[in-house]
């Protein structure tokens, strides 16, 4: 798959499709659940190494009685679940588009993918904490109605930011088949312009994954954590593929795909 432009296709007369966020989360939570077990897993095998890089951190924030300032220790667990989960993308997305993967894969992706992913994360947090930052700062600060505005701005500009954040990693994943390649720069440039183009489909898909989040995080569903992050890729990694469709990057598929079973001798 070559390189792509969001603003046109190479058939300047064909009306692109128009993306459905429904059929994209029926076609996610679908796929979730026929692949419960790796879900599971993935999930769980994550978890496990984001405790243990955060137990380190506690530790070591302990001995050293840094107080505040110990929070950076955190940063490593954080970036070990974001690295590992760009693993578990890599093969949700192999599934996805019918590559049948095994558990390796997952593995696979993370050494392919940890260099890019992690530059990403240092700036999807570069980028969070300032504009969050500034919010606060300007919100909380004099009571002028410049502060106010700026704050306001610097509120919106998160959101908008966070928004775009949600294609982060299946676009990483993605651009290993584009010319351009898994680059920090191009994904937060490609998720920009899916944004910008599709404002109604992302922010459902948004609110979607924000309230799957919660869902998870409520005491009466705390056993619901196990398929976050599993599920959370399905949905996210079917919905970029229903813009590609969109844009003439991959086409599309019947919702049912028939198998015909073993060939005949």
């Amino acid at each position: 798959m070559c390189g792509y432009n969001i603003a046109m296709t190479d058939e300047k007369d064909r009306q692109p499709a128009r993306p459905s966020l429904a059929r994209a989360l029926r076609k996610g939570f679908r796929a979730a659940y026929d692949n419960l077990g790796y879900v599971v897993f993935a999930t769980f095998a994550v978890f496990l190494v984001t405790s243990a890089f955060f137990a380190t951190g506690a530790a070591l924030a302990r001995e050293a009685r840094l107080g505040v300032g110990g929070i950076m220790l955190y940063l490593p667990a954080v970036c070990a679940a974001w690295i590992s989960a760009a693993g578990v993308f890599y093969h949700v997305d192999k599934s996805v588009y019918h590559e049948y993967p095994s558990l390796v894969d997952t593995w696979t992706g993370i050494k392919t993918l940890a260099w890019p992913a992690a530059k990403l994360f240092v700036l999807d947090l570069a980028v969070t904490t300032l504009l969050l930052g500034d919010a606060v700062f300007f919100l909380t600060g004099r009571r002028n109605p410049a502060f106010a505005i700026f704050g306001v701005a610097c509120g919106y500009a998160a959101l908008v930011w966070m928004m775009t954040a949600t294609y982060h990693l299946p676009l990483l994943v993605a651009q290993l088949r584009m010319e351009s390649g898994p680059r920090p720069f191009v994904v937060v440039r490609k998720s920009f312009l899916l944004t910008l183009d599709n404002p109604g489909f992302t922010v459902g898909l948004f609110v979607v994954i924000i309230a799957l989040a919660i869902l998870c995080a409520v005491p009466a569903f705390i056993g619901a954590a196990v398929f976050y992050l599993g599920a959370a890729a399905f949905v996210l990694t079917h919905a970029l593929r229903e813009l590609f469709v969109k844009y003439g990057i991959v086409e599309e598929e019947p919702e049912v795909i028939e198998d015909d079973g073993w060939p005949r001798s």
